[in-house]
């Protein structure tokens, strides 16, 4: 039977599944079964599922007890579960559920399992409250104390008392106490106290004292114990609660110190709970009148100590104490001073424990009190035990992670809070541990509003001006030091001073730029709310770089009285200043920072000054603007250079100073701020070009004071330019001024030079503006800057920065310099030498082949000599001759000449001071060259991100710059210097891969077609390779003395030298495809052009001229030159299969994936090279490559005319290949299994477009099928077989060689299956006779057996009888020669056991030679014997 609710209704199904109402009787049992399912389920540790079940056994029972009567116990007519029907019945009044449902619950007390006492404890408390008129609270106590037998009758101690306590619990949660009264004045004396089964008429007194006997019974039970206590109060009116204190005073001790943390918790419930009743005159030992007073906390340490003992669970007791400390009574101590004298000195600084619990009251508390209290609340033992608690080994560690989560839960509550906690950590940082800090704080900040960045900004100020205190010893330290270390000490602790208030300036800085940089990411909105407190951190980061503070404001006097008449009128008050106003002169004048800025300090305010300008120079604020202005349209960096110009011009005798000389002068500043405020004063104010540089000049201007020398160069060169550019002069009258004006560069010319160095400089920010003004002018860019731009790209190191100059020489009294007749001389002494070695040499016999060996050996050490790096500079070498003389000698000295003559002592010193200084330079101009070359990579770089700003400015419609630059880019490429080239090719990647077409009218078809060209012959370069002569054959007496070597080495360098490097570099090629793909992308996107045909004219007369009429273009392909393209990617097909050179398989590979249509101009020539191949890797090859075209659906083109067109050449270039490769063993048929899928695969295509009597007229079926039929008979894999049989019925062939070949393989086989079939038969017939023959024999031999026995059995003779002991005698002589025979076969046999032993694994069927001859001897015997019996 199957149950189910449905709509509130009760049904069930039947044996033939139709749903019927259920009756009385089994909704009655239905919900009798379900009680005893409730109690499994209010044991349950899920909340959810232990009250429902609560709920349904309430209900269920309220249900039950409506419906009972007493005399329904004797009715067996109703129902009643077995479990439920053998409970002893308590009370007759109670239902049989009821009366089980209460025995249950309170047997059920006592369980330890999951949430038993809780669980059954809330339900007995339902249960009496839901049957109030019915359970009287005194019989049910009588009840529990019957099965909560505290003498340990029926269970064990521990078990009984948290049973009763648990049922005492019910009771109280029952909220019945209130109809009761308190009849008992006295406590009942301890003799004659029953604790087991105390009188329960007086209920209230009754679980009063029950709940303080247990108490005091044993320390686990004082807790909860003093818990239901507080709950039975809590239903005690006033009135009540006097009389009930003479129960409650004699537990209580004659001093606070001796409370325990129970007791306490009660005391303070009372003097919450009771207002009237003054719990301080009923008690004693008390310091004041209030609990909390400052007097009575050194009392109460002890109590609160204590409480740690119920870790890991906080007591009772701290929840009552922070209630009451935080309603802030006036006799109260704040609740600051409680949580240093309780929890700062009790807790932590003690065992791990009360650590341990500090930490819990910590995260308790901090969430409760006021923000201003938060940095009380951190204390100094608070602050390490949080620091402690981070190490992973740490026994805090738990509990200090719920500790720092509960920080930005209290940050969450409001920003008040938030702001607190940020403070108090940018104050305290020093003290925290690093990673708390920082993490905290850049975690509080994100969420912080605008009001409370402005504070914190405020604060940071602060922090940053103020450091006395910074660095100071500590108190311990100083009463330690004595007078005599007063000296020694003195310097170290200036300098750990100096160390320390640059560290926390430096902290301020960073958390200055984390804030801001938070800031930018957040909406527009936001950030111009903010718009004012960025704007006086920027000017607080500038100031303080460059300038210091004046000594004092000026103060703005208000004028005189005048006087009129008699009265005179009053002066007008003082202007009142603006916040911003005020902002300036605290920065100027008021805030002085203590200590005063180091020069480091200053760089960190610069550096972060610059980063977040250039945080904002990507925002704009202000709708219409470029990046970088602010919410009215002015620029920032416009903003600050006004501020940098008031300072420097301002005529205040009292002004702040620069901090540093600036020998320039500030001119160049006031220059450069006039043309800003004259572009302002422009009615063309607002168009870009002249914005942009109102932003070149102002970031200019503010990076002068860095390097005042080097950029008042530049800003000459940027004002003449801007002039030039604005207002251009007027061409010269005279021819010289004209020639002269024609010779000097272009103005935006001289303007790039100035960008380029200004590109060079260490600021981030200016590298930025650059882009975005190079952006802006980007329309007006004249291609003579790009291939200038691309010529420093592609300069070499030495020529860019003239590395290559050479360097004076110093002079110097002991090491002079080498002239060219000093040279010129040892070269001459150098040529005699050689001259007579070789004279030498052509005297001595011709070498043996040792000999000979031994040159060559000689020759290879030259030659690797000649090759090292670190070969002597012939100039050292000719000084040290020089100052050495005969103390030296060289390879160029004669070898037969005397040792070298030891040198001095103090030439020894001399040599080696030389040589220290000759390595030294040589290591220190290495170091130049090295740093040289990676700034110039840099440089380099910095120029391509130009370029990359121009190419994005025209990706959607690109102009003739960028198709021209493309050579140039590809010309750049070097392969000493990977990071360009990477970076060029990153550009075409990224930018020019985006170009698609374009509609500029200044791009040309023919000029892309020329580039195609240009770009394809590149890649055609890598296929050529010059052939080197061979080396001549050196003769026995030819040998080549060392001049003529170093010569030929010479002139091999210089030949290097000459020939391009591009041809072997990587980088060129991959460029080339690229520029090549973005041109024929950009070609096929433009319209083909109309070949113009003359027409004829209709007149034959001479002035008749001819008519052009266009003639439409095939646009398959665009505008791209279809015959320049097929002839020069057939030249690259040519070495496709080149293994040496990958370049053009690259090539090729990736062409065919981006443009796969193009592909099939060349499919002749694929299919050509097909044929050709020799070997199966390099077909292979060829057919990967096919087949990967032929799969790309999309490259058939509109309606498959492609492929349509070239399927006839394919199929017959691949029939062909087929019956090649198929006789061939070279082969392997994996490639023939390539060759006939190429096959379906293009048929199938084939067919989607076209229908099949077409594609049988394209191609020659016979030709297909007589191909299928060479590889069908040469192929003895079935896969292939299968193929050509699915290629015959695409074709849809059903004649042919291969359906002959395969009828008679059918036939063949049928053949052999028919003959199989009759051997079979005739062994069968054979067998079948062989079986009945030996059925004959069977019986034929069985008969004679049955005469022999009747003839035996006959009675005997006595000739007979002789006979027979004679037989009997010779039976046995006949066993003793047979036993004589077996023993000596078993000696032999023994011994040849172990050689064949391996023979016991054969068949029985085929015995062995050894058993043979065991055999033997016993048939010989045995035949006589048989014999014998026959007669």
């Amino acid at each position: 039977m199957v149950v189910q609710t449905m709509m509130g209704e009760t049904a069930v199904n039947n044996s033939n599944g139709v749903v019927l109402p259920m009756d009385e009787i089994t909704v009655e049992m239905k919900k009798k079964d379900d009680i005893l399912q409730c109690f499994y389920d209010i044991t349950s540790m899920d909340v959810e599922t232990r009250l429902k079940s609560i709920t349904t056994l309430i209900t269920t029972l309220k249900e039950i007890q409506d419906t009972f009567k007493p005399e329904h116990h004797k009715d067996i007519t109703r129902y009643v579960s077995k479990v439920v029907e053998k409970t002893k019945v308590e009370n007759e009044q109670f239902s049989p559920e009821l009366n089980y449902s209460l025995k249950r619950l309170v047997i059920g007390l006592a369980s330890t399992r999951d949430s038993a006492r809780m669980g059954f404890s809330i339900s007995l408390s339902e249960i009496l409250h839901t049957f109030k008129d019915l359970i009287d609270l005194s019989w049910f106590f009588d009840f529990l104390a019957h099965h909560m037998d505290l003498t340990g009758k029926n269970l064990g101690e521990r078990e009984s008392h948290f049973g009763r306590l648990f049922g005492i619990m019910a009771i109280i949660k029952s909220s019945r106490l209130q109809e009761y009264d308190i009849v008992q004045l006295v406590p009942t004396k301890s003799i004659s106290y029953n604790y087991n089964a105390p009188q329960s008429e007086n209920i209230i007194e009754c679980l009063l004292e029950q709940l303080l006997y247990l108490s005091k019974k044993k320390a686990m039970f004082t807790e909860l114990s003093y818990e239901i206590l507080v709950s039975l109060l809590e239903q005690i009116d006033d009135a009540k609660f006097e009389k009930l204190w003479a129960y409650l005073k004699p537990i209580i001790p004659k001093s606070p110190e001796e409370y325990s943390p129970d007791l306490l918790a009660l005391l303070l419930f009372i003097s919450q709970r009771y207002k009237k009743f003054n719990l301080i005159k009923h008690t004693s030992g008390w310091n004041h009148e209030s609990i909390f007073h400052l007097k009575n906390l050194n009392l109460l340490k002890n109590s609160y100590r204590e409480s740690s003992k119920s870790s890991p669970r906080v007591h009772k007791l701290w929840k009552f104490t922070f209630e009451i400390l935080l309603a802030d009574h006036h006799d109260n101590a704040t609740i600051s001073e409680f949580w240093l004298m309780i929890v700062e000195e009790n807790l932590f600084k003690s065992t791990s424990q009360r650590k341990y619990l500090g930490l819990q009251l910590f995260e308790m508390l901090l969430p409760l009190v006021h923000p201003e209290i938060i940095s009380d609340i951190f204390s100094t033992q608070v602050i390490l035990s949080l620091s402690e608690s981070l190490k992973k080994t740490s026994s805090l560690h738990e509990v200090g992670i719920q500790a720092l989560q509960c920080i930005s839960k209290t940050a969450d509550i409001s920003q008040a809070h938030r702001l607190a906690l940020v403070l108090f950590f940018s104050k305290e940082y020093d003290r925290i541990d690093a990673n708390i800090a920082v993490d905290v704080i850049s975690e509080l900040v994100k969420n912080l509003d605008a009001a409370g960045i402005k504070l914190y900004f405020e604060h940071l100020y602060r922090t940053f001006y103020n450091q006395e205190k910074a660095g100071t010893t500590s108190p311990v330290t100083a009463s330690t030091t004595t007078e005599e270390d007063m000296d020694v000490d003195e310097v170290h602790k200036e300098a750990n001073q100096e160390k320390l208030v640059n560290t926390h300036r430096h902290w301020v800085i960073s958390q200055i730029g984390y804030v801001t940089k938070e800031i930018v990411q957040k909406p527009n909105e936001f950030i111009v709310e903010l718009e004012p407190t960025i704007l006086n951190l920027l000017q607080f980061l500038y100031f303080n770089s460059y300038f210091l503070p004046g000594v004092s404001a000026p103060v703005a006097t208000p004028a005189a009285p005048v006087a009129k008449g008699k009265k005179n009128v009053k002066a007008p008050a003082a202007p009142v200043l603006s916040e911003q106003e005020k902002f300036l002169q605290d920065l100027q004048y008021n805030n002085k920072p203590v200590p005063e800025l180091t020069q480091t300090t200053r760089d960190s305010c610069f550096n972060r000054f610059c980063s977040v300008l250039e945080e904002l120079s990507f925002k704009s604020l202000h709708t219409g603007s470029i990046d970088g202005s602010m919410s009215n349209g002015e620029l920032w960096a416009t903003k600050l250079a006004q501020f940098q110009f008031d300072i420097l011009v301002s005529k205040h005798e009292n002004k702040p100073m620069l901090a540093t000389f600036v020998p320039m002068g500030t001119k160049n500043i006031e220059k450069l701020f006039k043309i800003i405020q004259s572009i302002h004063q422009s009615p063309q104010a607002k168009s870009n070009q002249l914005v942009g540089f109102e932003l070149l000049f102002a970031h200019v201007s503010l990076q002068y004071l860095t390097e005042p020398q080097e950029i008042s160069e530049i800003i000459e060169d940027l004002v003449d330019s801007f002039q030039d550019l604005t207002n251009p002069k007027k061409p010269a009258a005279n021819k010289k001024s004209a020639a002269t004006a024609a010779d000097r560069p272009l103005p935006f010319m001289i303007l790039l030079d100035n960008l380029i160095g200004l590109l060079d400089k260490p600021s981030h920010v200016l590298r930025v503006i650059i882009k975005q003004f190079f952006s802006i002018f980007a329309d007006y860019v004249s291609f003579q800057v790009l291939e200038h731009i691309l010529t420093m790209v592609k300069a070499p190191v030495e020529e860019l920065f003239n590395a290559g100059e050479e360097e004076e020489d110093e002079e110097d009294e002991d090491f002079k310099p080498i002239t060219q007749e000093d040279i010129d001389r040892n070269n001459k002494e150098k040529e005699q030498q050689e001259e007579e070695d070789d004279d030498e040499e052509d005297e001595q016999e011709e070498g043996s082949d040792d000999e000979e060996q031994e040159d060559d050996d000689d020759e290879m050490d030259e030659d690797s000599d000649d090759d090292d790096d670190n070969t002597v500079n012939p100039e050292l070498v000719a000084r040290l001759k020089e100052k050495l003389g005969k103390h030296l000698l060289t390879e160029d000295d004669d070898e037969d000449e005397d040792d070298a003559a030891p040198p001095s002592a103090a030439e020894a010193r001399a040599l080696d001071n030389h040589l220290i200084e000759i390595f030294k330079s040589k290591k220190e101009k290495k170091n130049t060259f090295a740093d040289v070359k990676s700034q110039t990579i840099n440089l380099k770089i910095r120029l391509i991100d130009l370029l990359e700003t121009y190419i994005k400015k025209f990706t959607n419609n690109p102009n003739e710059y960028i198709f021209k630059m493309m050579p140039l880019m590809i010309d750049a490429t070097t392969f000493d210097e990977p990071s360009v080239s990477n970076r060029l090719i990153g550009l075409f990647k990224n930018k020019f891969s985006q170009i698609r077409s374009t509609t500029d009218a200044t791009v040309k078809a023919e000029e892309l077609n020329n580039l195609a060209s240009q770009f394809f012959d590149n890649i055609i370069k890598s296929t050529e390779k010059e052939v080197k002569p061979p080396k001549e054959k050196k003769g026995k007496k030819e040998k080549k003395d060392k001049k003529d070597k170093k010569e030929e080495k010479v002139e091999q360098e210089e030949e290097e030298e000459e020939q391009p490097v591009k041809e072997n570099n990587p980088f060129f090629y991959l460029l080339s495809g690229h520029s090549l793909y973005t041109t024929i992308r950009v070609l096929m996107s433009m319209p083909a052009p109309a070949p113009v045909v003359p027409a004829t004219p209709k007149s034959k007369s001479k002035t008749a001229k001819a008519v052009a009429t266009p003639v439409a273009a095939p646009s398959k392909f665009g505008a791209l030159d279809v015959t320049m393209f097929t002839t020069k990617l057939n030249i690259i097909l040519d070495h496709l299969l080149n293994r040496t050179n990958l370049v053009p398989t690259t090539f090729f590979t990736e062409f065919s994936q981006r443009f796969p249509t193009l592909i099939w101009s060349s499919i002749s020539k694929l299919l050509s090279i097909t044929e050709s191949v020799q070997n199966d890797f390099n077909l292979k090859k060829m057919l990967d490559i096919m087949n990967a075209l032929f799969k790309r659906k999309d490259s058939f083109g509109e309606n498959g005319v492609l492929l349509i067109e070239h399927f006839p050449s394919i199929v017959a270039s691949l029939t062909k290949l087929l019956v090649n490769i198929s006789q061939n063993q070279k082969f392997k048929p994996q490639t023939v299994v390539a060759v006939l899928n190429i096959l379906v695969n293009l048929i199938q295509n084939v067919l989607t477009f076209i229908k099949l009597d077409q594609v049988q007229s394209l191609i020659s079926c016979k030709d297909v099928e007589h191909a299928l039929s060479v590889v069908y008979k040469n192929s003895q894999k079935q896969a292939n077989k299968d193929l050509a049989k699915r290629i015959l019925r695409l074709l849809d062939i059903q004649q042919g060689e291969l359906y002959e070949l395969e009828k008679k393989k059918k036939q063949e086989k049928e053949e052999k299956k028919e003959a199989k079939q009759s051997k079979k038969k005739d062994i069968q017939n054979k067998m079948i006779e062989n079986i009945e023959k030996s059925k004959k024999d069977r019986k034929n031999a069985t008969t004679d057996a049955k005469v022999e026995n009747k003839v035996k059995s006959r009675p005997k003779k006595k000739e007979d009888e002789v006979d027979a002991l004679d037989k009997l005698d010779d039976d046995e002589e006949d066993k003793q020669v047979v036993e004589k025979v077996n023993t000596n076969n078993t000696k032999k046999n023994n011994k040849s056991n172990n050689s064949n032993s391996n023979n016991n694994n054969k068949s029985p069927s085929k015995p062995t030679s050894t058993d043979k001859k065991r055999k033997e001897p016993v048939e010989k015997v045995s035949k006589p014997i048989k014999k014998k019996q026959k007669q």
